[in-house]
């Protein structure tokens, strides 16, 4: 079978990071090749250009090298995609030339995409105006400071507004080329690159990119224990009165408190551990449903069924057949 082959565009700079690119890279190229395999395709499905402003070596943050061809070698409507890489280049003070043909190509190619830091450029490109856009956890804010017309998602892995694509940092740009080969080529082709790069085929809006884990860890002061503890016991009472007799409080103070330093209330707070306990037991077990929900402190699977269903738009089910770590011996679940 003959596929009509898409050429993808990867824009590289000095202080590129390595993973940024490579990641999405290998995700295209393994696409083609298993279509190949499989005898799906009789060519590669994909064709990668890496692309600079003028062409020649380019030095990646790590030391090492890549030939790149210059970006006016090809006109803009030869690519199907275009993907800008993140690193340590100044959006403002990077070369007005790379800027100005990212908004020319931009404007012409189905699909456009960042990873990681490569948002920036995006931004003053004009591509993300009055769009939905995320970065490295770190770098959001910064983005939503220096270009308010964008939408910051500071806690996805990936979001894609209208063809624009923008992803979180370093790994996260694998799990976008996933996306776009399950947008190009199905959810199969997907799952196969995925399990050949022994990685999680991550999907849906509901992953997060800045876990309560996370979170934790740069909170300080007299509730950065206790959140330690919530995320080591999920099944524990987390109730508010426990909480707050745990962290030596008042009730009324310990709402205040805890609100003022998490921007959120202990309940949600709680449900948001409950739930990553629940998505990991689901993901790297065969744990039957019912006793995924009693680890993960939820009532019964009814609760987290319903959890599931409002925070991540799946069921527990779905989810694991999305996500789950892909093993033979993987035994069924009784509830459904």
């Amino acid at each position: 079978m003959t596929l009509v082959q898409r050429r993808v565009g990867l824009i590289l700079y000095d202080r590129t990071d390595l993973l940024d690119i490579a990641g999405p890279a290998e995700v295209f190229h393994a696409a083609g090749l298993h279509l190949i395999r499989t005898g799906a395709a009789t060519s590669h499905a994909y064709c990668l250009d890496w692309l600079s402003v003028n062409g020649g070596l380019v030095r990646t943050d790590h030391g090492l090298g890549l030939d790149t061809t210059p970006m006016d070698d090809r006109a803009a409507t030869d690519y199907d995609t275009i993907i800008v890489s993140g690193g340590y280049l100044n959006a403002l003070d990077c070369d007005e030339a790379l800027i100005a043909w990212l908004r020319q190509t931009g404007a012409t190619v189905r699909r456009v995409g960042s990873v990681c830091t490569g948002a920036f450029l995006l931004a003053r490109a004009g591509l993300l105006e009055a769009r939905a856009a995320t970065t490295h956890w770190m770098d959001c804010e910064a983005l939503r400071l220096a270009y308010p017309a964008v939408e910051v998602r500071s806690d996805a892995i990936f979001v894609e507004d209208n063809g624009v694509w923008t992803s979180a940092g370093i790994t996260a740009g694998t799990d976008m080329a996933l996306a776009m080969v399950e947008q190009d080529h199905g959810h199969e082709l997907a799952m196969a690159v995925a399990r050949y790069l022994v990685v999680f085929l991550k999907r849906q809006g509901g992953q997060s990119q800045f876990s309560t884990m996370l979170r934790a860890q740069v909170i300080e002061g007299p509730l950065g224990p206790l959140l330690h503890w919530i995320a080591d016991h999920p099944a524990a009472d987390l109730s508010g009165e426990a909480l707050a007799e745990r962290a030596n409080m008042s009730l009324r103070n310990f709402f205040r408190t805890f609100k003022e330093v998490t921007a959120a209330t202990p309940a949600d707070w709680v449900l948001a551990v409950r739930m990553e306990a629940a998505k990991r037991l689901i993901e790297q077990t065969s744990q039957p449903f019912d006793q995924v929900a009693r680890k993960a402190g939820f009532l019964n699977y009814e609760r987290m069924r319903r959890s599931f269903g409002r925070l991540m738009g799946v069921t527990p089910a779905a989810y694991r057949a999305r996500f789950a770590n892909p093993s033979p011996t993987r035994g069924k679940s009784r509830l459904r």
